[in-house]
């Protein structure tokens, strides 16, 4: 029986010793790739139609890094840089990059954190269609996601992540024809896409302050 509670006991002190993964002081830093399918919604005062289809992003690179507020809370940045396949003989590019807030709602040991936030932020997006027409467009990106991270040690480890992003792109529009005339949105030129991704790659963290809390 004493063995027992013994037992019992260095298991507690154990678990209750365990440092949190993530608290005030900490800073992460995510490098990693991913890709999605989104939803695309566009009118088109060159050929006055409406256009709508889904397709495959791929991402590379995505950068995130965070600052640790409390041992629940994180605000931080991001970046990606996305693919969205070709539109005549080249690729159609956009460069996100916003501001998040984190929530962190499993962080209770050093080597899991799992991590639910928002963020908002600059978007961009286009590409040369031709030698002679282009689609550029900027405007603002919407995110949420749900981002798990396991650590093998005390500064490195892995992320997972499943998220959404509305991008709304219909504040500088010009779609170049193939006799050179611009469009814009005064015109009437829409673009909006949005969609779904999944992400992963290394994650690394430091602590600013040692001590706990």
């Amino acid at each position: 029986m004493k063995k027992l509670i013994t037992v019992i006991a260095v298991t507690l002190i154990s678990f209750t010793g365990f440092s949190q993964a993530f608290k005030f002081g900490t800073i992460t830093a995510d490098l990693g790739t991913g890709f999605g399918i989104y939803g695309i919604r566009a009118y088109s005062p060159i050929n006055q139609s409406e256009h709508s289809g889904i397709g495959f992003v791929g991402s590379l690179p995505i950068v995130n890094a965070e600052f640790g507020l409390t041992k629940f809370l994180g605000i931080g940045g991001r970046f990606r840089r996305g693919t969205y396949g070709k539109s005549g003989i080249n690729k159609l590019r956009g460069n996100d990059m916003m501001l998040r807030l984190n929530f962190h709602v499993a962080n209770k040991n050093d080597k899991f954190d799992l991590a639910i936030g928002a963020g908002y932020g600059l978007s961009s997006f286009g590409g040369d269609i031709s030698d002679t027409e282009y689609l550029r467009t900027k405007g603002s990106v919407l995110n949420i996601h749900v981002t798990p991270h396991l650590y093998f040690g005390k500064y490195v480890g892995m992320f997972l992540s499943v998220g959404y992003n509305k991008h709304m792109l219909n504040r500088n529009i010009e779609m170049k024809d193939s006799a050179g005339k611009v469009w814009t949105n005064a015109d009437g030129a829409t673009w909006n896409m949005g969609g779904v991704y999944f992400e992963f790659g290394v994650a690394g963290r430091f602590d600013l302050f040692n001590k706990g809390e």
